[in-house]
């Protein structure tokens, strides 16, 4: 029997390599690159051109962390997924924190470059985050090695992103002490309890198993 396909979106500044630890999932984890974005083009606009490149020919899952659940909420317009999974993400511009909502309003992110940004994302993890060890060394190493043109045009997406629509098959996974997308803005469906932004590595055995019982579609306790 085939098993069933997820597709993963990263985050901001990450690549297919952080989904590593989701490999020992029962699961056919699928990976599509970040293609170029067209200038000016919206996360909307740009999903919809990603979502052709999905193998949409069998049942699937689509699964995103952080930018990459924001992505995962456009793309789920284009295709039928199966469910739409998001982990420390946000589902709606309402759930952005309002330092980055103010930012639509000021533009400031406008004055940095990606070379900027790229130290600002590493900083902020490095000192602010739970990663250490390894975790940190490749996450610094998937900062760096992202695409400096993509970076500034998702960062300024994500500002500006505008949905409002929810989809029934949504699942939305939180950590209670996340201090980027924080908790307190999001309307989350399951909690793991003092879970970083970074909960995706730093605290596996449980989003694995938590991920593994949503796409069983076994009733869960917290909801």
């Amino acid at each position: 029997m085939d098993k069933h396909i997820v597709y993963g979106l990263p985050g901001l500044g990450a690549d297919r390599r952080m989904f590593g630890y989701q490999l020992q999932l029962d699961y056919d984890f699928r990976f599509v690159d970040w293609i170029t974005p067209i200038k000016g083009e919206s996360m909307t606009e740009y999903a919809k051109r990603y979502s052709q490149l999905l193998d949409t020919s069998k049942p699937f899952s689509i699964l995103g962390v952080s930018l990459g659940g924001m992505m995962c909420m456009e793309v789920a317009k284009y295709v039928k997924a199966d469910q739409v999974i998001l982990v420390s993400s946000c589902k709606t511009k309402d759930e952005l924190p309002s330092q980055i909502r103010a930012l639509r309003k000021t533009k400031l992110h406008k004055l940095i470059n990606a070379r900027i940004l790229k130290r600002l994302i590493k900083f902020y993890s490095n000192n602010v985050g739970d990663l250490d060890g390894e975790l940190m060394h490749l996450f610094n190493h998937m900062v760096e090695n992202c695409d400096p043109t993509f970076m500034m045009w998702a960062a300024d997406a994500i500002i500006n992103w505008d949905n409002t629509d929810i989809p029934d098959n949504v699942v939305h996974i939180h950590g209670s002490k996340d201090k980027v997308l924080q908790f307190k803005f999001v309307d989350q469906d399951y909690t793991i309890e003092n879970g970083s932004h970074y909960m995706f590595g730093t605290r596996v055995t449980e989003v694995n198993a938590l991920l593994d019982k949503v796409l069983r579609k076994e009733v869960l306790v917290e909801h």
